[in-house]
């Protein structure tokens, strides 16, 4: 490979015009110059270059000799001569198949406007110096910074905006609004290596987020925590109360019923709701009232019933939600042991106002900053170190976006270095038609080609793409279809652990209504309750429904798992949005099921829809695969949420 990009002198839509089995190859190259039917060429043949020792320099020479015979062809021969020569050869199979390896390869199109300066040109012959200049010009990372250590490192011209400021003011907290691939976590490793004195405390969302940032970063003096280990290590610390660590309370797989939550606690039904719905009611409530600003529990975290309660019977279930809050975060008697999350105990930590983070930390450094609940963000930002937060509001999957305060600096950084110009439509038909917020738009990369394909029907791809789903649901409707097509396939790391356990829990509901342990189905006691609370728009669930009452099986699944690729290397991979959040991918596919629908004036739910499509579509690096619908479906989602005050 060489290590500069190989441009060939003919444009995308071109190429995409050759695509098209109802254009005429000769009437078309009739009307083009000698480079671009010579890149044609170049295009149909990589398939035979592909994997061959410096294969780079060959295809290179290749562009080269072919445009030097077409300009001695037309020295020599009748108008028309070298077209003709390149239409006899053309294959359009062949071309589609090179085409396809041109990402592999580090080969790119050039813009029509490029293309018709012919600076590719020195007189009417190939310069072989061109691509190594035209990629330095495209190269958005253009300004040079130096490290105590005398090492040099280059940034984007925003990214340098930025970084100039935590320079000159290293001690004063700042929130970087930075969209997907403008290299928020390259800033994190400069910004670490720049702070030479200081004893950085690194924080992020997940085990797996925080770790590939360590591993990033590789500096001793660093050290790196979760939101909610950071909880723990805040609440041993307050001298007011000891604080008992949670032990099994704290594993995700520790579940205890409603009905058992509210035997323990004693819970009485409350008009229409039995004692266990009591317990499911007060258990949304107290979640509510966990990612939110405020203090206590109130009527306002009373979830929909179906039905209204009066103020009495508001009044008793929001006592008893706040005996759920307080016999989960510090109980009186160890026989509840009822489950303590990671939100439990950083809304704990936030309530808890001389809590703070220890003075061996001079500097908190937040990654994926838009993952903060509103009780973390306003914790961090009454703690006495500066607080550097780095973060994407259009990636919060729940909707749920915080911000951070109002006094807090503010920057912005819009332009990708992953992906390229051609995703601009997509993305920021995401962001624009955002309820929740207003971001700038996103600013492809010059120096890179995304390719955008729509499609009509979700059709299993025939080369390597990850697909990407909304929820378990998608994952298992698209495993199922998979398996039984045959196709060579593997689950995203994030998706494997609780997947076959989200199957079997599903079959079990349905044929015996037995408990499910997973998670996403814990809350369900029968399938009918299940099916009950699932959107008529989720047809990926729907769908399942009807495989399972034809008889799907335990059995069935198992037969379908042999299918599955264990070791990861498959060409097509699976997974959900989540399991890909802090992924790059070469060639992506967002399913249907993605693109659902939402209740009018749900803003919340509008924007976490925005959000998981903005996601997985900004993981792409070559290729994204869209529901040819998409920017009408957006715009019709940001309508429907606008019309309420919810």
């Amino acid at each position: 490979m060489t290590d500069y990009v190989l441009y060939l002198p003919i444009s995308e839509a071109q190429a995409d015009l050759l695509a098209t089995p109802s254009v005429s190859a000769r009437e078309t190259f009739e009307r083009w110059d000698t480079h671009e039917l010579a890149a044609v060429a170049v295009i149909q043949n990589l398939p035979a270059l592909a994997g061959k020792p410096k294969s780079s320099m060959l295809i290179e020479k290749g562009i080269a000799d072919l445009i030097a015979v077409g300009a001695d062809l037309t020295d020599t021969h009748p108008p028309g001569t070298f077209a003709d020569l390149i239409a006899q050869r053309f294959n359009r199979e062949a071309f589609g198949r090179g085409r396809r390896l041109m990402s592999k390869l580090q080969i790119r199109f050039l813009d029509a406007e490029t293309i018709d300066e012919r600076n590719y040109l020195v007189g009417r012959y190939w310069d072989f110096k061109f691509c190594r200049r035209h990629s330095e010009r495209l190269n958005p990372a253009k300004e040079v910074f130096h490290t105590v250590s005398g090492e040099s490192f280059t940034l984007s011209s925003q990214q340098a905006r930025t970084f100039r400021v935590l320079q000159s003011e290293p001690d004063e907290s700042i929130h970087i609004q930075a969209l997907a691939g403008t290299g928020k976590t390259h800033m994190i490793e400069r910004l670490i290596n720049t702070l030479t004195n200081c004893r950085p405390l690194v924080l992020a969302f997940t085990r797996v987020q925080l770790d590939a940032l360590m591993l990033r970063v590789g500096v001793d003096r660093v050290s790196g925590m979760t939101f909610s280990e950071l909880a723990n290590y805040v609440l041993r610390r307050d001298p007011s109360k000891p604080y008992v660590d949670p032990g099994r309370r704290a594993m995700a797989r520790h579940q205890v019923t409603p009905e058992d939550v509210a035997s323990r606690l004693g819970f009485r039904a409350i008009s229409r709701l039995n004692p266990g719905q009591v317990a499911s009611a007060c258990a949304k409530m107290v979640s509510r009232f966990c990612h939110s600003s405020e203090s206590t529990i109130h009527e306002g975290h009373i979830p929909k019933l179906g039905f209204s309660l009066n103020t009495v019977e508001q009044a008793v279930l929001v006592q008893f939600a706040n005996v759920l809050w307080n016999q989960t975060t510090e109980p009186t008697d160890p026989r509840f042991d009822l489950p303590l999350r990671g939100y439990h105990r950083i809304k704990l930590m936030s309530l808890v106002q001389d809590a703070l983070i220890g003075h061996e930390y001079t500097h908190i450094i937040v990654d994926e900053a838009h993952d903060l609940s509103w009780p973390m963000a306003s914790f961090l930002d009454r703690c006495p170190q500066p607080v550097i937060s780095l973060g994407d509001a259009c990636q919060r999957l729940d909707g749920n976006v915080s911000k951070r305060a109002g006094n807090i600096r503010q920057r912005e950084v819009t332009h990708s270095i992953r992906a390229g110009r051609q995703v601009e439509d997509v993305i920021n038909s995401l962001i624009e038609k955002n309820p929740l917020f207003q971001l700038g738009s996103l600013e492809g990369n010059s120096d890179k080609d995304t390719r955008v394909v729509y499609y009509d029907r979700a059709d299993i791809p025939t080369s390597p793409t990850t697909i990407l789903v909304s929820s378990e649901w998608g994952l298992f409707e698209w495993f199922q279809r998979l398996a039984k097509a045959g196709a060579s396939f593997s689950l995203l790391p994030g998706a494997v652990t609780t997947f076959r356990r989200f199957i079997l829990d599903c079959i079990e509901l349905f044929n015996s209504q037995a408990r499910p342990t997973h998670s996403a189905l814990f809350r369900y006691a029968s399938w009918d309750d299940l099916h009950a609370d699932m959107d008529l728009s989720n047809m990926s669930f729907h769908r399942i429904d009807r495989m399972l009452r034809k008889g799907y099986s335990a059995k069935d699944f198992e037969a379908s798992l042999l299918a599955l690729d264990a070791s990861g290397n498959a060409p097509i991979k699976l997974g959900r949005v989540v399991d890909a959040k802090n992924m790059e991918i070469d060639t992506v596919m967002l399913a249907p099921d993605l693109l659902g629908d939402v209740r009018p004036g749900d803003r919340i739910a509008t924007g976490s829809a925005f959000a998981a499509l903005y996601t997985a579509g900004t993981r792409a690096r070559h290729q994204l695969i869209v529901p040819g619908y998409l920017k009408d479906w957006a715009s019709d989602m940001s309508r429907k949420a606008k019309k309420s005050g919810k």
